[in-house]
């Protein structure tokens, strides 16, 4: 249904979803600038709340919230808990006018848990929820998505937004990593000529890796993820317990390789993102993360294969590379300790085939 004609407020939203009368309405403004508007309205309705959810972006449509409703249903048939999506009355994922906005309008049943990061504001500020270096909840996570990696769901070509060799949003000209590489080199082009050989050597090798990784990549397993496992979006009992998932925006058709490298990286514990170019953090979290999966899923011989090619596709020039040399500016000790650094991760040997062994 379609009503971007008719302008509405809040009260006309929620009406779209129910004929009761709420007893209050938050609103919850979380847009990724204005090309990505994005607000959430919590509505108290006295003997239940709900959530509704107005979008307008390039990546958020029926096809996408049809997708994302069905996610969360797979994910609760494996037997864990997601949050229902609701449909407005009349059976739509209505589009409609709001504040000057085209937008799509969606529902949620208010979670029965708490997020982790909730949970680690009011109860466990002491400890984060970390434990040994790691989330607490991190294992029972990724073994979750190892179980939903082993159903090797098909229903959907609508890919995940970690996607290699596709986009996720219609507006992007190119995939995530080929981004943060294309980002890298066009500050490396603008160098002294005397770094312009390293520079063409450099991206020559991540040429090589990508083109090599591109003969298997699409014959590598795939399934179809929530693909946003982190701790606004983990669900915990109040024992700090891990119990599911919600917010399934960025979710869709994954190989499960890329996933498990592109994502373990950010989500093993909370430190900042800086902390994984100290001490080979960025590596040491994938090969953790592929020692949990292994517990319950057999890696074949093209996974095993593909793994040092997403290696190097991924981790050298990654977004922190861009930001990196941008940072060293004329600083030519700085510059070369860059350039080094990225030529031994493009280099370097690491047998990635022994956590992937099932013991």
């Amino acid at each position: 249904m379609k009503t971007e004609h008719i302008a509405m407020d809040v009260n006309d939203v929620v009406g779209l979803f129910t004929a009761s009368i709420p007893k209050s309405i938050e609103t919850k403004n979380t847009s990724h600038g204005d090309n990505d508007f994005r607000e959430a309205l919590l509505v108290d309705l006295g003997n239940e709340k709900i959530v509704i959810k107005l979008s307008s972006n390039g990546f958020t449509d029926e096809k996408h919230l049809v997708l994302w409703e069905r996610i969360a249903k797979e994910y609760r048939d494996i037997g864990y808990y997601c949050p229902q999506y609701i449909r407005a009355l009349n059976g739509t994922y209505p589009t409609i006018l709001y504040k000057e906005r085209s937008c799509i309008v969606w529902g949620e049943e208010f979670s029965k848990y708490r997020s982790a990061e909730e949970l680690i504001n009011d109860k466990f500020s002491d400890t984060k929820l970390v434990k040994d270096g790691w989330y607490s909840f991190l294992e029972d996570a990724m073994i979750m998505d190892a179980i939903v990696a082993s159903r090797h769901f098909d229903y959907t070509d609508l890919p995940s937004a970690y996607c290699m060799f596709e986009v996720f949003d219609p507006a992007d000209e190119c995939d995530e990593t080929t981004e943060d590489a294309r980002k890298w080199l066009a500050i490396a082009k603008t160098l002294p000529e005397k770094y312009s050989d390293r520079v063409g050597q450099i991206w020559n090798n991540w040429l090589e890796a990508r083109r090599e990784l591109e003969k298997i990549y699409h014959e590598l397993p795939a399934s179809v993820f929530q693909a946003d496992i982190n701790e606004t979006n983990v669900l915990l009992d109040e024992n700090g317990n891990f119990k599911g998932v919600y917010d399934f925006n960025i979710g869709g058709r994954e190989v499960y390789i890329n996933y498990i490298f592109r994502q373990a990286p950010y989500v093993s514990t909370a430190e900042t993102y800086d902390r994984l170019e100290e001490d080979d953090t960025f590596l040491k979290r994938v090969l953790h993360a592929l020692d949990i999966v292994k517990k319950v899923y057999s890696f074949s011989v093209a996974e095993k294969k593909a793994a040092p090619l997403l290696y190097k596709c991924i981790r050298p020039l990654w977004w922190h590379a861009s930001a990196e040399l941008k940072e060293a500016g004329t600083d030519d000790a700085k510059i070369q300790k860059h350039l080094d650094a990225i030529e031994y991760e493009q280099t370097r040997e690491i047998d990635f085939s022994r956590h992937m062994q099932n013991e």
